[in-house]
């Protein structure tokens, strides 16, 4: 492999020089490749090739290298990828770092999320990465990409580095339209029925009621008060925190809580016009933290929301001979519920809460590419070729094989006839169920390079059936119920102007403000938290307005400042 001296920060823990060595080929031997006209034709190669691809391995794929989909890929192109797989349980930056500090690289980099900021250091400034892909990014070279990219406008800019440089291809392209408003909360229908409740709460005063209902009414009928807690979300899980849809209901907040969450986006930041500014030192934010410590102390929030993940969540909705959570918080049913269960099944989506001074917002999750997945060393000889076997992965049958599985096995065509998730013509059917919880190597769950664009995926087909069905809220209709809660109950309450856009920081910016930004986004998830158990008392102004001065002191208006000047620089 290529042996290349530089400085960068991590340079401890060398990673041995035989890393890459099964995939490793001789000068020759590249420079002999030949390629197959045009781009988007198989095989790639005349001749078959071996390249060496790092990838960051997800829980739900077993082994790349023996993957089925893999395997086919290999078939396909005539590309046999070397998977050098970092397990889910190690640091993936991390490890990219010391990587990247050995001095012997892959050819490509796969699954890292690597961040404007690292692309600026790593590609602009050291030149570890190729210099620069813009000439890849049309339809002579990635069609099927570019394709998609038709459905995601302004996507060639959100890949585009400040220098003016494209340095990474994207991940899946994800136009998930439930995933676009993904804080979500869930609401026990026996509950509600057992209650006499018609309709769910629609009002934080509404809601606060029919927690304590629940806690004291015994809707569960086994005669004990064990409808404890009422209300339960998890810290760390796929939109599980329950502050992220309490907090809506008095001022907009994307607030993430998890402290290993990313420093620049679900920071509580958000849009006044055209200004950056922050929900985290406002009064109604105060008022939002109040409501939900009230809960908390009177027993209506589970208190393990605030430490434990999306398993822990499953357990404690599941765990009980009786069902005993009566409203819980995620992305969807299953982040918090056993598919096909009886919980699962009963578990239905609530619109956002209005707050006493009529505050109703369902959270903006912006379907933006995203940088820094699929990244190729400067030092590659085979450029062409992983361009060419990654765009396969961004057409629609890519994409199925990819995601789902094998045409006939897992999915197929559409029928004539056979309706959307959209009510339009359908595209495509699900044959068996996606499943991207438990292990399997049969595909790659769609973990990386594919391109679920809003046409393919509200274009799966489903039967029409109305909610009294009892058939509707079943996993087979998952997607159907998915769409229709998100665009009947959130859609309406979406304001996509208050969410900060992506924003890219200067070299020097980074320099001056990573720690910056780090030690503030800490200080604000922290007293978050500390704030909604007592631990720090809300309700106290000599405490408030210690938090509001420490937010200035850990430089809170020149953070703002800061994306301000970015915004500025983008999008003005």
């Amino acid at each position: 492999m290529k042996k290349h001296f530089l400085i960068v920060l991590l340079v401890a823990l060398l990673l041995p020089t035989t890393l890459f060595a099964q995939g490793s080929k001789a000068t020759a031997a590249e420079d002999a490749v030949q390629y197959t006209p045009p781009a988007g034709t198989f095989p790639i190669v005349e001749s078959p090739i071996t390249v060496d691809i790092m990838v960051a391995q997800p829980p739900c794929v077993e082994d790349y290298n023996t993957n089925r989909f893999t395997k086919y890929m290999e078939e396909l192109t005539g590309v046999k990828v070397n998977y050098i797989m970092i397990p889910p349980e190690q640091a993936a930056t991390e490890k990219l770092a010391l990587v990247l500090a050995s001095g012997d690289y892959p050819d490509a980099f796969l699954g890292f999320a690597v961040s404007n900021e690292l692309e600026t250091n790593y590609g602009a400034m050291e030149g570890l990465f190729l210099p620069p892909l813009n000439d890849y990014y049309s339809k002579d070279w990635m069609p099927n990409m570019m394709t998609a990219f038709d459905e995601f406008p302004g996507a060639v800019g959100f890949m585009t580095n400040i220098d003016g440089n494209i340095y990474s291809f994207p991940p899946r392209l994800e136009g998930c339209y439930h995933c676009s408003n993904q804080a979500k909360m869930f609401g026990y229908q026996p509950f509600l029925d057992a209650l006499g409740l018609e309709t769910p709460p629609t009002t934080t005063g509404e809601f606060y009621q029919v927690l304590k209902a629940i806690k004291t009414q015994d809707p569960n009928g086994n005669g004990k008060a064990d409808e404890i807690p009422p209300l339960a979300g998890s810290i760390i899980g796929w939109s599980d925190q329950v502050e992220r849809f309490l907090l809506n209901s008095f001022i907009y907040c994307d607030l993430d809580t998890n402290i290993n969450s990313n420093a620049d986006d679900n920071v509580g930041y958000l849009m006044n016009g055209k200004k950056v500014d922050t929900a985290v030192n406002k009064d109604a934010y105060r008022e939002g933290l109040a409501y939900i410590n009230k809960l908390y102390k009177e027993g209506l929030i589970y208190n393990g929301s605030f430490t434990q993940d999306s398993s822990q969540l499953t357990q404690l909705v599941e765990s009980s001979t009786e069902p005993v959570v009566g409203f819980a918080t995620g992305g969807w049913r299953g982040q918090f519920s056993t598919i096909g269960g009886d919980r699962f099944n009963n578990f239905h989506a609530i619109a956002p809460l209005e707050g006493p001074d009529g505050v109703q917002y369902a959270v903006a999750f912006l379907q933006n590419p995203e940088v820094g997945q699929l990244v190729l060393s400067s030092e590659t000889k085979y450029a062409e070729a992983i361009v060419r076997y990654f765009d396969y992965m961004y057409s629609l049958e890519g994409t199925l094989q990819q995601r789902n599985g094998f045409q006939g096995e897992a999915w197929d065509w559409a029928e004539e006839g056979q309706v959307g998730l959209d009510g339009k013509p359908a595209i495509w059917q699900e044959l068996i169920q996606w499943n991207d919880k438990d292990p399997q190597n049969d595909t790659w769950i769609q973990t990386y390079a594919a391109a679920m664009t809003p046409s393919l995926k509200n274009g799966l087909a489903s039967v029409p059936m109305s909610k009294d069905n009892p058939d509707y809220y079943k996993p087979d209709n998952n997607e159907k119920v998915l769409f229709d809660e998100t665009r009947e109950l959130y859609k309406p309450y979406e304001d996509t102007s208050v969410e900060v856009p992506k924003l890219k920081f200067t070299a020097d910016e980074n320099e001056e403000f990573s720690t910056v930004k780090r030690e503030l986004a800490n200080y604000i998830r922290q007293s978050a938290v500390k704030f909604m158990v007592g631990s720090l008392d809300v309700n106290d102004d000599k405490v408030w307005n210690d938090y509001l001065a420490n937010l200035e002191k850990l430089q809170l208006s020149k953070v703002l400042d800061l994306m301000q000047t970015a915004y500025d620089r983008q999008y003005k």
